[in-house]
């Protein structure tokens, strides 16, 4: 099975897309930017049909061109619409959240309103119609794409999970656990990106939700990775790596919590099945709540503390790493990154930490 992803990610066309979803500078709303993800998107596209043909529907390379495919639709609609005009630069094989959740967004959200300049009435009344209809149309084909990369991604989980969990009923055809840990390091990647495009939507509960579910995969990848090292051994620039999604991940359920509704349970949406189930035994199907209301800022404080003080182990990690004159590459900056939005998440949760007490 391995042989199929080895195969496609060697093959020039995905090597070409990845390197356009990363050409055009981040986030950046404009017309270069905007058709080289478009050119991603069509070569996915076209990738994951193959892909179906000749590999299989639950095929891991197929789970792999759901995955790309999802990814791509969803950075197109934030490059075509960023959230805060962010411009930072994303991770290549794990690109984390364009959207940025809680008081951060809200606070340049409104100093841009107060910013802003009085229109003139004349020229807006002549333009207000015409400017409504491509709004109207652009935000039908944003919410269109937003679906479908949901869609894609829900389906790569579903074929990642497949393959992570053992063979119980004999439907797989002979063991693969090579293809088994690249489920379960592909599924915390999967799950972010629902996240991500959770947040980006302003569902912060099924953000949570999702986050939350990749918090165990990115613990069990840490705690591997930490055991097969020898005793006081160097971590090498992957291990950092792995201990920075691990931090990252509770960073982003932090700030997911604080970006909830104050005063409201925190409340992820019931998948289909469920629902349904829900709905024959007459249960309610308006969602299961994650978070009570009056625990959101507990929790969220709680995911912060153990993000601050994992990220306390990468930067003595990095030092010795420096030391030893091991080039980081561009985890140093991703790590950087990382050191803003805590700082970030901090000074959203000190008031609100005073107001509680």
């Amino acid at each position: 099975m391995m042989d199929g992803i080895i195969k496609i990610t060697s093959d020039a066309r995905f090597r070409l897309a990845r390197s356009l979803m990363t050409s055009g500078g981040g986030t950046t709303n404009n017309s270069n930017s905007s058709d080289s993800l478009e050119g991603a998107i069509d070569i996915f596209a076209s990738l994951l049909e193959e892909t179906r043909t000749t590999c299989g529907e639950t095929s891991l390379t197929a789970a792999l061109c759901y995955y790309e495919y999802g990814n791509a639709l969803f950075r197109a609609v934030v490059r075509r619409k960023p959230l805060d005009g962010e411009n930072e630069k994303r991770e290549e094989e794990d690109r984390k959240p364009a959207a940025k959740s809680s008081a951060s967004a809200a606070r340049k959200r409104s100093l841009d309103d107060d910013n802003a300049k009085e229109p003139d009435p004349a020229v807006s009344n002549k333009k207000a119609k015409m400017d409504n209809n491509n709004d109207d149309d652009e935000d039908d084909n944003d919410k269109d794409d937003i679906d479908l990369a949901l869609d894609m991604l829900s389906t790569s989980f579903s074929i990642f999970d497949w393959h992570s969990t053992d063979d119980d009923d004999n439907t797989k055809t002979e063991p693969d656990q090579e293809g088994k840990q690249y489920s379960l390091s592909q599924i915390p990647r999967v799950l972010s990106t629902i996240g991500d495009i959770h947040s980006y939507c302003g569902k912060y509960g099924d953000a949570v939700d999702a986050y939350c579910r990749a918090l165990p995969y990115r613990e069990n990848a840490a705690e591997e990775r930490q055991q097969a090292k020898g005793k006081g051994e160097s971590l090498s620039v992957d291990d950092l790596k792995g201990q920075r999604l691990l931090v990252e991940t509770y960073a982003l359920v932090a700030e997911a919590l604080l970006a909830c509704k104050e005063g409201e349970d925190v409340v992820c949406a019931n998948d289909e099945e469920n629902e349904e189930d829900d709905k024959k035994s007459g249960k309610n199907t308006e969602g299961k709540v994650l978070v009570a209301a009056k625990d959101r800022i507990d929790f969220a404080k709680s995911h912060y503390d153990t993000a601050r003080e994992k990220l306390q182990d990468i930067v003595y990690q990095m030092g010795k790493m420096a030391a030893a004159k091991i080039d980081l590459g561009d985890e140093k900056k991703d790590i950087g990154y990382l050191v803003m939005m805590l700082v970030g998440i901090g000074n959203t949760l000190e008031p609100l930490k005073t107001k509680s007490s």
